[in-house]
């Protein structure tokens, strides 16, 4: 068998950075490969830069709305209306998010707006991250990436504190395994885990695949609790040979045969 067997996640490579908002122009007219292999909605948006009206007031936009719309190479900050009666579109990260994902989907998640009523907010795009986490919140579930050039992150009176915790330690999910994440042998992520945890799969001991539940392998080693979750760092490793299951802290994790990448929990 094969890492591809059991549906390993695509990564995007990394590449070089250049000037924020030349990204932004390139990525709003190019497909973003997601892991499910689906252009992300709201990633091919007009080409038509929605900004605050002269009188300062937020101008009117749509819930497809994405920031690689938003085209400008002197502006950071733009204030947007989300109408009401609002429908979820696809926003991955947490606190701070891909420049393809929906802004008033994303304000939701942030507790800034609701679906109902929607809203006034304010966003500021910053540079691209190696990696966006997922959480949810306020009924809407977002998804982890690996890197992506443009992010933004929503403007409010305890910005930067909310940024700062992001950037400390990723949130992720249950479900979320370390293939997502573009990062290299040796090489280790500080991550969340949130409480209730749902058990996912777990493939080794001690050295688990790198398609592991990242959470449930945690579990697993007795760094964390399923009821309380917490906080985990994981570091990546080369491939093994083969990987035994065990029964440990209530968690069984399967057998496996050749895998080439793997993680361990620190």
């Amino acid at each position: 068998m094969t890492p591809s067997s059991k549906g390993s996640v695509f990564n995007h490579s990394h590449g070089s950075l250049v000037a924020l908002f030349v990204l932004a122009i390139v990525i709003a007219g190019c497909s973003k490969l997601k892991t499910d292999k689906r252009t992300p909605a709201g990633s091919q948006t007009s080409t038509s830069s929605p900004t605050s009206t002269a009188d300062g007031a937020a101008k009117p936009t749509t819930w497809e709305t994405t920031a690689t719309s938003l085209n400008s190479s002197d502006v950071h900050l733009f204030t947007l209306d989300c109408p009401p009666g609002g429908a979820f579109h696809s926003v991955w990260g947490s606190d701070i998010y891909t420049a393809d994902s929906s802004i008033c989907t994303a304000a939701v998640h942030s507790g800034l707006i609701t679906f109902e009523q929607g809203g006034p907010v304010t966003i500021e795009l910053r540079k691209g991250r190696n990696f966006y986490g997922a959480s949810e919140r306020n009924g809407v579930r977002t998804s982890a990436y690996g890197s992506w050039p443009l992010s933004f992150v929503f403007e409010t009176a305890n910005t930067d504190a909310v940024v700062r915790a992001a950037e400390d330690a990723t949130t992720i999910l249950w479900n979320t395994s370390a293939t997502t994440f573009g990062f290299n042998n040796g090489e280790t992520l500080k991550l969340i885990c949130p409480a209730s945890g749902k058990e996912s799969s777990v493939w080794g001991t001690d050295i688990y695949t790198l398609d592991s539940s990242i959470c449930t392998a945690a579990v697993h080693a007795g760094k964390i609790q399923l009821d309380s979750g917490g906080s985990v760092t994981i570091e990546r490793r080369p491939g093994e040979a083969n990987y035994k299951g065990s029964l440990r802290n209530g968690i069984t994790s399967k057998d496996y045969e050749h895998y080439d990448s793997s993680f361990i929990v620190k």
